[in-house]
């Protein structure tokens, strides 16, 4: 997702396109490689995670 907007940032998370919970699976076609903001903001956006405070 950086990398689409023009930011170069290290891997720190990876995340699943569809979730082991829908059915999702481990295959490297089902996951992403992300930093750790974008990937807490496809959860929020997901609705899966609440921001912590």
């Amino acid at each position: 997702m950086c990398l689409k907007e023009g930011r170069l940032t290290p891997v720190e998370e990876v995340h699943h396109i569809l979730p082991i919970s829908q059915g999702g699976d481990h295959r490297e076609s089902n996951l992403m490689s992300l930093c750790q903001s974008c990937h807490t903001k496809i959860h929020l956006e997901m609705g899966d995670r609440q921001i912590r405070g």
